[in-house]
């Protein structure tokens, strides 16, 4: 099956400052392989569902990989407008940096309605090839992700997989 799309899920409860640590360098650099494999593999639009921390490091490392010449594109899709209120200045700076960085922003709700996370996890899914996440088995919106991506049958990378689990005694 050839890859033309991919999109990105993660447990929350990856800490959110992950990338500022050892065991976020480690997983940074394996989503990186990912991500490279996968174009690669020819995949050409990665879809972010914004979220802060895997979402937004997933589509950081899409960004860099497009501006060191990949023929790619980043499309974001934002479950409800503002859903980056309250979440701190380095957290929603970096949203805004995503987006303004996205090559198209799919907005899905005005306002935060009741399964407006399911709903944006459904539309990645429905328009993907490929998912990649990081997955480690614990129920969440990761999970119904992973699961709908199964059900729907397309490819699965979990890079929970090729990361020694030691290193995430923490969650």
């Amino acid at each position: 099956m050839k890859i033309r799309t991919c999109c990105f899920s993660g447990h929350r409860s990856v800490h959110y400052d992950m990338d500022f640590s050892h065991i976020g360098h480690i997983m940074q650099a394996t989503l990186k392989r990912a991500i490279c494999s996968t174009i690669e593999a020819g995949c050409r639009c990665f879809y972010g569902g914004m979220a802060k921390g895997f979402d937004i490091i997933a589509a950081e490392l899409v960004i860099k990989e497009k501006n060191a010449g990949a023929d790619i594109a980043l499309v974001s899709v934002v479950p409800f407008r503002g859903q980056e209120r309250g979440w701190g200045s380095h957290w929603s700076e970096r949203h805004d940096e995503v987006l303004q960085a996205s090559d198209k922003i799919i907005v899905l709700n005005d306002r935060y309605i009741s399964g407006c996370y399911h709903e944006r996890n459904r539309f990645l899914i429905d328009n993907s090839d490929m998912l990649i996440c990081l997955f480690n088995g614990k129920s969440g919106g990761t999970k119904y992700t992973f699961n709908y991506a199964e059900k729907k049958s397309i490819q699965i990378v979990n890079i929970w997989d090729n990361i020694n689990k030691s290193d995430f005694l923490l969650f």
